[in-house]
């Protein structure tokens, strides 16, 4: 008999045993709590190639150490270390483990055998160490392959991994993990988490909600899918964030027996979110004080364009007022109070007198048209305060993304729109050629269409300057396409646009004009595509004038397909 106890104790207990367990074709041996054998047959020993003295009262390792030197001392000493760990895990947990590995017999082929490790326990059931067998496993069925496969997949994932993969039971403590979840929980391998749980290592706030979790898995048998969570440290290091996903382990049976998972550090992404939600408050914030400026231009532009009639007809009405003829009405005045006394022989007979009735008749003619030019010239002024105030609503309507309609005369809105560029047209001698075809009134957006009819206008004039072989012209057409859509068209006969400028005449910012901010055709533009309409311009190159046609359909908001202009 090749076996020999270690103890008084444990020959006793195998004494009436040693027979059989001698004779059985199987290798059985068992170890101390420490990891040493303290029992092997004859067979364990054939199998490993070892005689019982070399094995007794030492442990795998021990073992691997002393083996020669050879092309496999590498291979067997990686095998005594996870014959320790498993050893290790069975003293921890109690559970049963097993592993597969390649000897040959003296003289004999390679063959695989298969090593069933248990625990054993002490007449009190504490566990005092670990027994086992070992028996041949070279007739495996392609079933077993596929299981071995399937185990080394799984320890390859396991060993290599970044995320943290886990095995629980159904009180959530650990029963298996992989290597980079046990690293950073600070284990030196995946064995120092089995039988702790997530209280060993989070704080409670973070631990009590991930236990309630697994349980509620346990109970309903319902996976927990991409759950982002904060996890708080106990050791004080910073918070992170992971991504978790949970399931519920289940046996050969189908029967609910923990939980596993997977969680994935995703405080990178976390922090990556948190510069790009920074980064989108802060184009917001550009983006809203871009747009409080664009608007602010647009409205200077366009009530600048306003503002230059303004001036004429302020500066007209106060010339007038300074040569007001009432002046000569209180001189007569007083030339009547003089005389109060002896006023009818005063305009009989004196030679002031006689002539003070016919100079009343001039000076009444005279102040009757001081005050009709005064309101022709105010009304002119308040149509063009009217306007200014028109531009601000529609800029107003514009951040609103509201509509200002209303019944519309064209041929009144183009005459608006002549006489607010009046004054440069004049200074500039432009004749003006209107082609009006008679339409009816429409709802429209008044202010939006004057806004654009001012801008080509006034574009309209200055397109003439530096231009002295032709005489300056404003074309102006109005007709009704098809019934469906009103065609306006501003032209001019001034130095024209080069083809390669036409794509970007709209653009915000571009300009031909040595004093220009290419604010004007931009915002006019975009009234017109708000409107529905469209925009658009047409030259044949420079030195031939230029054309822009605005379009709007106006025939589902016609008002009056009766009366016409």
């Amino acid at each position: 008999m090749q076996s020999q106890p270690v103890s008084a104790s444990n020959a006793t207990l195998l004494e009436d045993a040693a027979p059989i367990v001698e004779q059985l074709p199987i290798g059985i041996f068992r170890k101390d709590a420490a990891g040493r054998f303290i029992f092997v047959n004859a067979r364990f020993c054939q199998v490993k190639g070892t005689p019982a003295e070399r094995i007794l009262g030492r442990t795998a390792v021990e073992i691997a150490s002393d083996a020669a030197a050879g092309p496999d001392s590498a291979w067997r000493a990686e095998l005594a270390e996870q014959e320790s760990r498993q050893h290790a895990q069975i003293l921890q947990t109690g559970q049963q483990v097993e592993r597969e590995e390649a000897f040959s017999e003296p003289g004999g082929p390679p063959q695989s055998w298969r090593i069933v490790e248990s625990a054993v326990l002490g007449p009190d059931g504490a566990i005092v160490g670990s027994q086992g067998v070992l028996f041949g496993a070279t007739r495996r069925n392609p079933e077993d392959d596929t299981l071995a496969n399937e185990r080394d997949l799984l320890r390859a994932l396991l060993d290599n991994s970044p995320d943290h993969i886990y095995f629980k039971d159904r009180q959530s403590r650990f029963i298996r993990t992989s290597t980079a979840q046990a690293l950073e929980f600070g284990m030196a391998t995946p064995e120092g988490l089995v039988g702790k749980s997530d209280f060993d290592v989070f704080s409670d706030d973070h631990a009590r909600p991930a236990f309630e979790d697994e349980q509620e898995i346990i109970r309903t048998g319902l996976p927990m899918i991409g759950k982002v969570e904060r996890e708080t440290w106990m050791d004080g290091r910073p918070d992170s964030w992971a991504l978790t996903t949970k399931m519920p382990l289940r046996n050969g049976a189908g029967q609910i027996i923990g939980t596993f998972g997977i969680t994935k550090n995703i405080s990178d992404l976390k922090e990556a979110e948190r510069q790009v939600a920074e980064a989108h408050k802060q184009l917001i914030e550009a983006s809203h004080l871009a747009g409080m400026a664009r608007i602010a231009t647009n409205v200077l532009h366009n009530v600048g364009n306003v503002l230059n009639s303004v001036n004429v007809s302020a500066a007209l009405i106060l010339s007038r007022v300074r040569a007001s003829k009432v002046q000569g009405l209180s001189r007569a005045v007083q030339l009547m109070e003089e005389h109060a006394g002896d006023l009818g022989a005063f305009l009989a007979s004196d030679a002031k007198g006689k002539v003070l009735p016919g100079y009343l008749r001039q000076l009444a003619s005279a102040l009757v048209a001081e005050q009709n030019d005064a309101i022709k010239e105010l009304a002119a002024l308040s149509k063009n305060v009217e306007h200014i105030k028109e531009i601000i609503a529609a800029q107003q309507a514009h951040a609103g993304s509201s509509r200002l309609l209303e019944k519309v005369q064209i041929r009144e809105l183009v005459e608006d729109a002549l006489r607010i560029n009046a004054e440069s047209l004049a200074r500039r001698q432009m004749a003006v050629e209107k082609e009006m075809a008679a339409v009816p009134e429409f709802l429209l957006d008044r202010g939006r269409i004057l806004q654009i009819l001012v801008n080509l206008i006034s574009n309209a004039e200055q397109a003439m300057e530096g231009v002295t072989d032709r005489e300056p012209k404003l074309t102006l057409r109005v007709e009704l396409v098809q019934g469906e859509r009103l065609r306006i068209c501003v032209a001019d006969n001034g130095v024209g646009i080069a083809a390669q400028a036409l794509t970007q005449v709209f653009a915000h910012g571009f300009t031909t004009k040595k004093t220009g901010h290419g604010f004007g055709l931009h915002s006019a533009v975009i009234a017109a595509h708000e409107m529905g309409g469209t925009l658009t311009v047409h030259s044949d190159g420079p030195g031939t004038g230029a054309a822009f046609t605005l379009e709007l359909p106006v025939e589902a908001r016609k008002a009056d397909p009766l009366s016409a202009g």
